[in-house]
């Protein structure tokens, strides 16, 4: 009998202990339930709240961004001679290897005037040496006294004029070559035809603008970077390229340049990223696509927390000792999985707000139902 009535105890402690988590449990929804977050401040009555600590965190995250090539640099061509284009051998697009053949002009009149300038030489050369040969003479008819000074003087004067003569030759035969050669152009690096200003049959001027190259020995991919990642791109930062043109090969680039301003339609700025193209199959106007990986290691929260992250006045709510929520400007940097890096207004193992923060007003009596 003592045994059936210890049990009996036994049952209603274990129902009593039941009631009271129930009752417990009800409290809590219902409160919730009944209570507003305008009903709870007006009544003075903490406000249920998620939360989360800020701590040092790694974060690593991938920055995409598309663009289009461009070509590494521009070079202009320009005729060095005024002379007829026989023959124009490339087209605007064309793609091309240095030392290739552009243009060719004709040969004939600068072949006559390398010829000419040749016996030019050959004149002054036999004249020179009759002077000098002449002067030496007279040096030893003086010595015998057989000659005067005045006919010595005007030797020497005769031998500077012919030499000058050879000197003067030699300028002209060197121009006759140098213009022998240019009736060939020929690029001077491996590119692309950018533009042709030139056809064949037309005569060219001295300076003359013949063609437009581009050189795509690198390229450039002009990244579009979203905004909000303009404190998170950098000169020297490795990057991955990807082509639809060219889907199975990935190439490797890097970010020479970075251009911070941003563009009010599109809010992007852009990145000049490199990549070597020693097969020339990267050619302006290619639509590529970017990819940055980031890493760092920062004080974070989670990105709920921050209130207008990527505007320009973030906040977070702070808990505080007396359990008040006072809302606190922050600097923000990198974001990644689901962490954002507060660069400035917060201090590791602040409590923040990531629950409940869109009724949420500076002062708020809260309470901490779940915390991370």
């Amino acid at each position: 009998m003592r045994r059936d009535r210890s049990r009996s105890l036994l049952w209603l402690l274990l129902i009593a202990l039941l009631l009271v988590a129930l009752v417990a449990v009800w409290k809590s929804r219902n409160y919730q339930r009944r209570y507003t977050p305008q009903e709870a401040r007006k009544a003075s009555l903490p406000i249920p709240v998620g939360a989360a600590r800020a701590k040092v965190s790694k974060l690593d995250a991938t920055v995409g961004a598309g663009g289009q090539v461009l070509q590494y640099t521009t070079i202009t061509l320009t005729s060095r001679i005024a002379a007829t284009a026989k023959k124009v051998l490339v087209n605007v697009g064309d793609t091309l290897r240095s030392s290739a053949s552009l243009v060719e002009d004709d040969k004939r009149p600068f072949e006559v005037a390398l010829e000419s300038a040749r016996a030019e030489v050959e004149s002054a050369r036999v004249a020179m040496e009759k002077a000098a040969a002449e002067e030496k003479a007279m040096e030893i008819l003086k010595a015998k006294g057989m000659a005067t000074g005045l006919e010595v003087n005007d030797a020497r004067v005769t031998l500077a004029s012919k030499q000058a003569a050879l000197q003067e030759a030699n300028v002209k035969l060197l121009k006759a070559q140098l213009d022998l050669e240019a009736t060939r152009v020929s690029s001077p690096v491996n590119g692309i035809v950018l533009a042709r200003f030139v056809n064949s049959g037309e005569r060219v001027k001295v300076n003359q603008i013949l063609m437009q190259l581009g050189n795509l020995e690198k390229v450039y991919l002009l990244a579009q970077v979203q905004e909000e990642s303009v404190g998170n791109i950098y000169e020297g930062q490795p990057a991955e390229v990807f082509f639809s043109a060219y889907s199975t090969t990935t190439f490797q680039g890097k970010i020479e340049h970075v251009d911070p301003r941003i563009d009010p339609k599109t809010r992007a700025f852009t990145a000049y990223v490199t990549i070597d193209n020693p097969t020339l199959k990267l050619k302006p106007g290619l639509t590529g696509f970017a990819r940055v990986r980031l890493e760092k290691t920062a004080l974070a929260v989670p990105t709920v927390a921050v209130i207008n992250p990527f505007g320009e006045k973030a906040s977070v709510f702070v808990i505080n000792s007396d359990s008040r929520a006072a809302l606190t400007p922050v600097r923000v940097g990198l974001e990644a999985n689901g962490m954002m890096e507060i660069v400035s207004g917060l201090k590791e193992g602040s409590l923040v707000v990531t629950a409940g923060t869109l009724d949420l007003r500076n002062n708020d009596r809260v309470q901490v139902e779940t915390a991370q």
